[in-house]
């Protein structure tokens, strides 16, 4: 598979994996722009989503690599990106990384990926996860053949709500 056909095809897993997580609640694909440009999508995010009463504004991205940089995530601070939604009220905008090779899952608050790029950082690295520098919320996720079985009800946790409250992700 190509890394364009993996990047897709997390999406529709992530989509898959958020509806059994959240049965009966909002999800809403934002489409891509067909201008045949890669790069010209200008919407702010992938998906929206309303649950628990919040509204969810999530941006999936793929990555073979240990690490994802911020040039493959341009969604997060041009103008009407997801940068416009940082403290919000109720709003939660996040990146969610599958770290293919390593089987891993991540959700990065916006506000968090932006304090990574703003200290310097060319990317977000699993090694952060580690390091507790910035708020990486590791998703439980089981292996499957290719792909994993992603929990997305974990972000609704009290400790990860309070702490993203805490560092002021959202309101």
């Amino acid at each position: 598979m190509s890394e364009t056909v993996y990047g897709k095809k997390f999406e529709q897993k992530f989509k898959s994996d958020w509806k059994k997580c959240f049965p009966e609640t909002f999800l809403f694909r934002l489409r891509d722009q067909t201008t045949g440009y890669k790069t010209t999508s200008q919407n702010p995010c992938d998906f929206i989503a309303m649950n628990n009463g919040y509204l969810w504004m999530l941006e999936c991205k793929e990555t073979k690599e240990g690490t994802i940089n911020f040039s493959k995530i341009p969604q997060l601070d041009r103008t009407d990106g997801l940068k416009d939604f940082i403290g919000l009220k109720d709003v939660q905008p996040y990146i969610i990384v599958w770290f293919r090779k390593f089987d891993k899952v991540i959700a990065v608050p916006a506000a968090e990926a932006l304090r990574i790029k703003k200290d310097g950082h060319a990317s977000i690295s699993l090694k952060m996860l580690e390091d507790k520098s910035y708020y990486i919320i590791e998703l439980p996720s089981v292996k499957l053949r290719t792909f994993l079985d992603t929990d997305y009800t974990y972000l609704l946790k009290e400790e990860v709500l309070n702490e993203c409250k805490a560092r002021k992700c959202f309101n």
